[in-house]
Parts: C-alpha cells; structure tokens; sequence
C-alpha cells in the first residue's frame, strides 16, 4: 500500500473518529460520506507530504468541529425566525444581529485557523486549501443538480 494511501486512510478514520463521537441530525451516514469524500479530495490535491498530513489533518478537524457548531446555531436561528408566526421589526432586527454575530465568529475563526494551518503548512498549500473547499462545494452541488435533473 502506497504512502499516500496509508495516510488518506488514517485522515479518514481521525474524521469518521471525530463525527462519530458528535451528535448529528444526519443519521443516515451522508455526513459522513461527504466529510470521507472532503478528506480524500483535500489529501489528493493538496499533495500533503506525511509530515504535513500528520500535522495537518488534526488541526483542520478541529477547526472543521468548531465551524460546525457556527453553522448549527445560524442554521437554529433561521428556524427560530421561520417558527415565528409574525414576525415584528423587532424579532427581525435580533435575526440579522446574531447572523451577522455568527459570520463575524465564522471570519474570526477563519483567520484564527489560517494562521494555525500556515504553521504546519506552506502559505501556497494553505492558500490552496481555501480554493479547493470552494471547488468542493461545487462539485457537491453540481452532483446534486445532476441527481435531481435525472429524477
């Protein structure tokens, strides 16, 4: 077994280890199944060496672990406007405080991480980082318009 497939293998486990132990409203493993999809993806691209992927792939977990709790709460506060059966100027002014609450916790975080990533990690490999969860999403979504245009 190569040297790179050995490491994409112990990235997968640390993440599956880490969601596992997390309560998700995902039951049915998709979650999983994505972030396993997300990790091989990284791993491929970045070309991480396995010093970095050591070093790596524990600090990007936890950062992945605290982002998703920033999304849970916006994802809360939606649902908390939507339950609303009338909504006031006020209940609306209190959405887009805390969304904009929750962004700002969500740049923070970014810049707390990217600063932590460039310590185990060259800028260019960090900076390449950001693209490829971008070109990821993308990817997701294109699957998903094309399951929905075949249905």
């Amino acid at each position: 077994m190569r040297l790179t497939n050995i490491f994409l293998l112990v990235a997968l486990l640390s993440v599956s280890t880490i969601f596992a132990q997390q309560t998700d409203e995902d039951d049915d493993g998709k979650a999983d199944k994505i972030e396993a999809l997300k990790v091989g993806f990284i791993t491929e691209k970045l070309n991480l060496s396995s010093a970095e992927a050591k070093s790596f792939w524990p600090v990007y977990n936890e950062f992945e672990v605290q982002m998703k709790k920033l999304r849970v709460k916006e994802r809360e506060n939606v649902r908390l406007l939507k339950a609303k059966s009338s909504l006031t100027d006020a209940d609306a002014d209190k959405f887009l405080n805390e969304q904009l609450s929750l962004k700002q916790q969500q740049l923070d975080l970014n810049k707390k991480y990217v600063a932590e990533f460039k310590k185990v990690l060259p800028a260019k490999k960090v900076a390449r980082l950001l693209m490829l969860e971008q070109e990821f999403k993308q990817q997701l979504l294109n699957r998903l318009k094309e399951r929905k245009g075949k249905m």
